[in-house]
């Protein structure tokens, strides 16, 4: 089975609540403007909702 990230060059966490609604578009516009990394580098990023359901 193929795998968006097969092994992440490292995990980041937003702790901060997110809106989920944006989209990849816009959670990739997160991670470049609020953690200021580069969205396309390797690594994964893990995202909470306000109630920290998702």
């Amino acid at each position: 089975m193929s795998e968006l990230i097969a092994r992440p060059a490292a995990l980041w966490l937003a702790v901060a609540p997110v809106d989920l609604r944006l989209g990849a578009d816009g959670l990739s516009l997160y991670v470049q403007q609020v953690l200021q990394a580069d969205p396309c580098a390797g690594h994964a990023y893990l995202f909470r909702n306000k109630r920290a359901t998702a």
